[in-house]
């Protein structure tokens, strides 16, 4: 029932947040000259880095069907955004359960806003590389295009993405382990250098390997699932990532790529540990 009453709760407040009278050039999925189905509600506009993204993708699908349009693997894309749902349900069942908010919800809602963040990023992605766009020239006009709208550029993103994660590691350290404020403040601070340096090391090797920077894509995409799990880490960001290029060759590559990275820079930490043990 409460979960009923929310979804109509959400549908009815995001209904009065829907985008009016933007300008064309501000929103790449939305076309003016193109004439929707009679009836038909689409999102529009700087919709896309707004709360109305979130009730639209969740909520309406007649709505979402345009944006689908903008996706090849439409299927993979509809599995993340119910899974983000889901995760949301997950986590308010689980405080209502304990009485508390747990560790399992707090990650299940890191997981759950990661994803919309990620969500915006493949449908303004795949919507230019629909287009014809070249990856590289697709990325620019993302971030050229948020920039002239005064919308969300990636650094911004990226960088949201990385408070919440060292919220998580802090809320983690100091109500799940019961750590004291010191060594809460040591878990922030090395949640923050692990973020920067494998975000980092990404750039490095996707620039290589792909001829593109997507750390900061790799790394949200892996770290959404690696809360819960570092296997589900790697599984998440096997699916973003095939959303996202539209080719599981593609989003293969890149799931390597951040394992690699990611195993350079738990390298000396591993190498560390074994030693101590063995001592």
């Amino acid at each position: 029932m409460l979960n009923v009453v929310a979804v109509l709760y959400f549908r009815r407040f995001f209904e009065g947040l829907r985008c009016r009278l933007r300008p064309p050039a501000v929103c790449i999925l939305y076309k003016p000259r193109q004439t929707p189905p009679p009836g038909l509600p689409l999102p529009g506009g700087t919709v896309y880095g707004g709360l109305f993204f979130t009730a639209a993708i969740i909520i309406d699908e007649r709505a979402w069907q345009h944006e689908l349009q903008h996706v090849k693997d439409a299927p993979i894309f509809s599995v993340l955004r119910y899974m983000s749902f889901a995760a949301l349900l997950m986590a308010l069942h689980a405080t209502i359960a304990s009485g508390t908010t747990s560790g399992v919800a707090t990650a299940l809602l890191f997981f759950a806003g990661v994803a919309l963040a990620l969500l915006k990023y493949i449908g303004e992605f795949r919507a230019y590389r629909r287009e014809g766009v070249p990856l590289p020239a697709a990325l620019e006009r993302m971030e050229n295009g948020a920039k002239a709208a005064g919308g969300l550029t990636r650094d911004f993103v990226f960088y949201a993405i990385v408070f919440m994660f060292i919220l998580y590691t802090l809320y983690t350290a100091l109500y799940t382990f019961k750590l004291p404020y010191s060594a809460a403040a040591v878990a922030g601070g090395s949640a923050l250098v692990f973020a920067l340096v494998l975000r980092w090391a990404l750039g490095v090797f996707t620039r290589r390997l792909l001829g593109i920077d997507v750390g900061d894509f790799l790394f949200s995409s892996f770290i959404a699932g690696a809360v819960l799990h570092p296997l589900l880490g790697v599984l998440t960001s096997f699916l973003f990532s095939w959303a996202m290029f539209g080719r599981a060759r593609e989003a293969l590559a890149a799931t390597a790529v951040a394992a690699l990275a990611l195993f350079a820079i738990l390298l000396p930490g591993l190498v560390w540990t074994w030693a101590s043990l063995s001592l």
